[in-house]
């Protein structure tokens, strides 16, 4: 088959990196701020598949927020961005690289780049440390896990105590926190590793009401502040913040759409992803999803 005019001319005027990212003639990155590139990626375990053809790009300074119902493959989805997943299928790199053509102790440095909250996190409360301790193990993934955090190390501890306001309760002991004390920590200990990417694995699950609002107000100063950029899951359409820059809608394994909240955040949409009628209610920059009542019959 012969490529459309124009194509095949401008085509032969790039080379490729070894990762398969195009070069401009003077050498460099075309996609020189693409920090993560998906390209139809499958996972299948047990032959049962989580993800489906799943592509994306996430470029410098998004705030990307996933939404989908539960079981959608949104955990799936992050695991293989911070290259704890290995896909069955497709092309992965993540901060410039393919993490599955390293040894596992670069990928482990990889992984040191990239700040994560698990909505339920791996971290055993009931071991005996600080809530400051907590937020020092942050320091230790950019060094080892049996480094002595150097005056500098603790600096930035502290820094990041008095910027999410955690002087309170930061002496306690980690399992007497609240849940929400508790996330907030965890999005600290994140935080200070200074990540060039975070990862907030439904951050507000489990969470009250005032705790939720918190959270949300939180993250979204964080991402205005910081610039860092941020993918976040979710199913629940109110938490994600006014300045999410852009909505993946999740289901069963497939992103149905993607592109900006105003787009992604409509009653159509919501209504196929959640399989049920919904009305939709902006307030602030917010979104807030209801159930519709379904008609008799």
């Amino acid at each position: 088959m012969n490529a459309p005019a124009g194509f095949s001319k401008g085509l032969c005027c790039l080379s490729f990196s070894s990762s398969g990212s195009p070069l401009s003639q003077s050498g460099k990155n075309l996609h020189s701020d693409r920090l993560v590139w998906l390209n139809q990626v499958a996972y299948r375990p047990q032959r049962n598949a989580v993800l489906k053809a799943v592509s994306l790009s996430v470029h410098a300074g998004e705030f990307i927020g996933v939404l989908g119902p539960n079981g959608a493959g949104k955990s799936t989805l992050l695991g293989v961005i911070q290259a704890v997943i290995r896909p069955a299928s497709g092309s992965v790199e993540v901060l410039g690289a393919n993490p599955w053509r390293m040894s596992e102790t670069q990928r482990a440095r990889l992984r040191t780049r990239i700040g994560t909250v698990l909505q339920r996190s791996d971290f055993n409360p009931m071991i005996p440390l600080t809530a400051r301790n907590v937020i020092a193990l942050g320091r230790l993934g950019r060094r080892s896990l049996f480094a002595q955090l150097t005056g500098e190390d603790w600096a930035a501890v502290e820094a990041m105590i008095a910027r999410l306001e955690l002087a309170a309760f930061c002496d306690r002991p980690y399992r007497t926190l609240s849940g929400g004390e508790q996330q907030k920590v965890q999005l600290a200990r994140a935080l200070v590793q200074q990540p060039d990417l975070l990862l907030l694995d439904e951050p507000t699950t489990g969470l009250d009401l005032d705790w939720q609002e918190r959270m949300v107000a939180l993250i979204g100063a964080l991402a205005a502040d910081t610039q860092i950029p941020i993918l976040m899951t979710t199913h629940t359409v109110s938490h994600l913040p006014a300045n999410c820059s852009r909505v993946l809608l999740m289901r069963e394994g497939r992103i149905l759409f993607d592109g900006p909240p105003a787009d992604a955040l409509t009653p159509e949409r919501l209504g196929l992803l959640y399989g049920c009628p919904v009305e939709v209610v902006r307030r602030n920059g917010r979104c807030f999803c209801y159930g519709k009542e379904r008609p008799d019959g």
